[in-house]
């Protein structure tokens, strides 16, 4: 098999004989933290680079890991953007990422071809043999020690007997029908939403139709956390009992701390392929992590050593100040749209610099049903959007030609 390097070297070869112009962007992937660079990692990431960019560039991985992205003055630059931003998933836990200015390089073909020579035999130069470049990241693997809602009008409270029939039900139950997908895109000036990753979630409004139509089951608070934990069961039994390869992209899960530290998760984890998992963030609500604080850090810690992303679910602008997102030790964080948050930042600027301090592109803006929603997304700089109205642009976005 002919490596990386001279393919890249093949690939450009006619291109620069013809001094046809052409963009080549350097990922200094081998600045990161060897654990993050799994060999699984990386053939993700050039694989959905060639899949974005197909015919109008391709994606090279050196063995140093170092990836080279070819491509024509036909690609749009905010579609590499979003590309880039896509790839900050992969590798979040790293602090380096945060910086992704000082993990690129570019250079514009034909002018700088020298240039671009010169770093590609620089590299080739100090490149680790495979067997010490693999060795590098086993040694790192090894660092790693696992370690009140108001009724809905017309309808009964639910009550622990209830509770009981329902989880009894839920044995027999058709889980997947109940099961709803919305992405989590990627949203730039001038081209479609990009998706990031596909939130799968339960429909407690369809749950309590099928099972209790005549029982809130959010009226109860206690009693619902109980519930939830039983539908983590569920959803957790689903996913890893799909075999249509609905589950083998990226995506996440909504779940109690107390269920990343269950066995249902562990099996759930054996169901998941390794190049899958620093693709798939696990959410979790504020609540639950400050009401056991320690078994949130042990959850966290187990997740992240398995590659898991986390991200903090269910913040608002009542409690967005209390979120300190690098403490919690999070990926991302989740921020609810409501109307009335623009007019909020305006009159409280401590709550303006903390979605800036928490990052462009770790915030996600959720809920986003309405072009106002979208609008402030744009002038707060957040690029990471999920609701129905991203859902209905990512829909009607013309398709791209196989």
């Amino acid at each position: 098999m002919i490596a990386q390097e001279e393919q890249f070297r093949i690939y450009l070869h006619a291109p620069l004989k013809a001094e046809a112009p052409l963009t080549v962007r350097q990922l200094k992937l081998s600045a990161l933290d060897a654990f993050s660079r799994t060999d699984n990692t990386l053939a993700t990431l050039i694989r959905n680079f060639n899949e974005a960019l197909h015919p109008e560039g391709k994606a090279f991985g050196f063995r140093n890991d170092d990836v080279f992205i070819v491509y024509s003055p036909k690609i749009n630059e905010n579609q590499i953007k979003a590309l880039l931003i896509k790839t900050g998933l992969y590798f979040s836990a790293d602090s380096k990422i945060e910086n992704p200015e000082a993990l690129q390089r570019t250079f514009v073909l034909p002018a700088e071809k020298d240039a671009l020579n010169y770093e590609v035999s620089r590299i080739e130069s100090t490149m680790p043999s495979r067997s010490d470049a693999a060795s590098e990241k086993s040694a790192a693997h090894k660092r790693f020690v696992l370690p009140p809602v108001a009724a809905e009008q017309g309808k009964k409270q639910l009550t622990p007997a209830e509770l009981a029939r329902i989880s009894k039900a839920l044995v027999n139950t058709d889980f997947s029908n109940m099961i709803r997908r919305q992405f989590v895109c990627i949203v730039l000036d001038d081209i479609a939403p990009s998706p990031m990753f596909e939130e799968v979630f339960v429909s407690i409004a369809d749950l309590g139709e099928t099972i209790l139509p005549d029982v809130s089951l959010t009226a109860t608070p206690w009693l619902f956390q109980d519930l939830t934990e039983t539908l983590d069961k569920c959803v957790l039994t689903t996913v890893s009992r799909h075999d249509d390869g609905a589950f083998y992209r990226d995506f996440s899960l909504n779940l109690n701390v107390s269920s990343i530290l269950s066995e249902d998760f562990k099996s759930f984890d054996k169901g998941i392929r390794e190049n899958m998992k620093a693709s798939v963030v696990l959410e979790l609500q504020p609540i639950d992590i400050v009401s056991d604080f320690s078994m949130y850090v042990r959850a966290r810690d187990f997740a992240q050593s398995l590659g898991y992303k986390i991200c903090i679910d269910g913040v608002s602008a009542l409690n967005l100040p209390f979120i300190d997102r690098e403490k919690l030790g999070a990926d991302f964080v989740k921020l609810t749209w409501q109307a009335d948050l623009p007019d909020l930042l305006m009159q409280d600027e401590k709550l303006k610099e903390k979605i800036l301090s928490i990052g462009s592109n770790r915030t996600i803006l959720c809920r986003v049903d309405d072009e106002k929603a979208l609008n402030f997304a744009k002038e707060s700089k957040i690029t990471l959007l999920q609701g129905r109205y991203i859902q209905h642009l990512l829909s009607t976005a013309p398709r791209r030609p196989a």
